[in-house]
């Protein structure tokens, strides 16, 4: 429960955004400061910002908020201890400044994942070559599908 608790805490308060507070995170988060989860997270970042129109680097604009809101997660170990656990993740994401306060296209129903490992006693994020090898994706989610329960998705209660 505390791989499934830390990701889902993770993915959600980072920042998707901000590619300073991003790299910032990500340096506290992660399993050791040279992971290369830190250099591909300021990447995908910098990618983001870049598709949208705003130059690589630098802070929200006009006070841009990203939510992320994970609704569904399935977590597989990668070792036989479960001390390095894949946490794929089912989220939506919205975007919100001071002069609209509700985004209307939001991200829905998106997937994606974080590696954790138990790391001097906390779980933190890696994408350590020899763990990503391993990972696999997952089987589709949908709420009400008995399969996808079975499979090992689990809602998320946020609130």
């Amino acid at each position: 429960m505390g791989a499934r608790s830390a990701a889902v805490s993770y993915w959600q308060d980072l920042s998707f955004i901000d590619d300073q507070a991003a790299e910032r995170q990500l340096r506290t988060i992660a399993a050791r400061p040279s992971d290369p989860a830190v250099r591909n997270g300021v990447s995908e970042v910098r990618k983001l910002r870049e598709g949208v129109g705003l130059p690589p680097s630098g802070g929200p604009p006009n006070e841009m908020t990203v939510t992320t809101n994970v609704k569904a997660v399935l977590m597989r170990s990668l070792d036989r201890k479960g001390d390095v656990v894949q946490v794929w993740m089912v989220y939506d994401r919205y975007a919100t400044t001071t002069e609209k306060s509700t985004d209307d296209n939001p991200l829905k129903d998106q997937t994606d994942n974080l590696i954790v490992t138990w790391t001097r006693g906390d779980w933190r994020v890696t994408e350590a070559p020899h763990w990503v090898r391993r990972s696999a994706g997952p089987r589709a989610y949908d709420p009400h599908s008995p399969y996808a329960f079975q499979d090992g998705w689990r809602q998320v209660a946020n609130g």
